[in-house]
């Protein structure tokens, strides 16, 4: 079975990683698209063969889109949300869901008993060296300082799904 994928939001992340992972996995076929940029929608839609939205809302109510991710700002996720749960799709939805628990609890409340899966997307969650690292750590209740180091580069896999003429590179 073909899972029909609609993606709400076509910034970086979803150039890099959702668009090209999608479209190189048999199960999911990239059916529709919408960002905010309309000429982005057009280009991402036709690179990949899928539908471009005007508004997330044509493409939530797209009768040929099962699951949606939702790639956009932060502050825009709970509203989309909602919204994909009242279409009845499947929901893909980057971390965090929403900014704020006030508007979060309405929606574990009206996600209960939902017949369709919403995953909320965390890439370090599984990754093998995050899992290694975890396996390392002390019992939580143990626990009792932590220090956080925040490192962002650009990692070789990342630089090999980008056409280097792009970025100004011969």
């Amino acid at each position: 079975m073909t899972i029909r994928v609609g993606l709400i939001g076509l910034g970086e992340v979803a150039q890099l990683m959702h668009l090209p992972l999608l479209a190189d996995d048999a199960h999911y076929r990239i059916a529709a698209v919408n960002d905010v940029s309309p000429s982005l929608t057009a280009h991402v839609a036709q690179r990949y063969g899928a539908r471009a939205h005007a508004d997330a809302d044509a493409l939530l109510g797209d009768k040929d889109v099962d699951a949606v991710f939702i790639l956009t700002p932060d502050h825009l996720h709970a509203d989309l949300l909602g919204k994909a749960i009242d279409a009845g799709k499947h929901v893909f939805i980057e971390k965090p869901v929403c900014l704020n628990v006030e508007k979060l609890l309405p929606l574990i409340e009206r996600a209960r008993g939902y017949e369709k899966t919403i995953f909320v997307g965390y890439m370090r969650r599984y990754a093998g060296a995050y899992l290694a690292a975890k396996a390392e750590l002390p019992a939580f209740e143990d626990i009792t300082h932590v220090r956080i180091f925040d490192l962002i580069s650009e990692g070789r896999h990342f630089l090999s799904t980008v056409d280097p003429r792009k970025l100004g590179h011969k």
